[in-house]
């Protein structure tokens, strides 16, 4: 014989459940919207923080390890190079792919609702990631060779002093790019580089059929 009280009890709880599941479900969704800003500059601090990561190992790798003075400034960056799970992006082929997987999945599935802005910023690392492997190679391919082949003196050593001074400024510059790029997008507003850099970020408001104004204010084109 069935328990018509037990029944109607468990059925009582089960809307009950579903309906505070809907409560949950819709007070998240308004918090996403009050707090899109806030979820913005959390994925752009995370994508700055990961370019920043994957160029020091570039110039770390390259150069067996950085200057005393680069440890002076940023004192924890040793710290975080030895990250074990950082570590993946220690090598261009796997960012690549990692970069290939992101434009993928968040970039052109509809699914994922990143903001023009976040994905604005996601190619215009992506860029700069190959102008930096890029500037890497000929540097491999054009200087590295005169270390190699030269005598071991004086000149070995002014190759191996002007490669340290060379990628050290390298490494700096790409910081400041990228803490000019950061704080526009943190603000809210579109990074425009200066003068005839600005070929950069055009090609990808051409990308996202974008229209950017000098001030970073972009609309989508029609």
């Amino acid at each position: 014989m069935i328990d018509n009280n037990s029944t109607s009890t468990k059925d009582s709880l089960i809307s009950a459940f579903s309906t505070r599941l809907e409560e949950l479900i819709k007070l998240f969704l308004e918090s996403t919207r009050k707090n899109k800003k806030t979820i913005e500059r959390i994925q752009l601090t995370f994508i700055y923080f990961f370019a920043v990561v994957v160029l020091s190992y570039s110039i770390q790798g390259y150069l067996g390890g950085f200057p005393e003075f680069v440890f002076q400034i940023f004192p924890f960056l040793q710290d975080i190079l030895n990250i074990q799970i950082l570590k993946v992006l220690a090598t261009p082929e796997k960012t690549f792919i990692i970069y290939l997987i992101v434009l993928e999945t968040l970039m052109t599935r509809s699914r994922y609702s990143l903001s023009l802005l976040v994905k604005f910023n996601i190619l215009l690392i992506f860029i700069f990631e190959m102008f930096q492997n890029l500037v890497i190679s000929y540097w491999d391919l054009f200087v590295n060779r005169e270390i190699e082949y030269s005598s071991v003196g004086n000149t070995g050593v002014i190759v191996q002093d002007l490669a340290i001074f060379f990628f050290t400024l390298l490494y700096l510059v790409c910081l400041l790019v990228y803490l000019f790029c950061y704080t526009k997008s943190f603000m809210g507003r579109f990074p425009v580089l200066p003068g005839n850099a600005r070929f950069i970020t055009d090609s990808v408001a051409f990308w996202l059929q974008l229209k950017i104004s000098n001030t970073g204010k972009g609309t989508k084109r029609t």
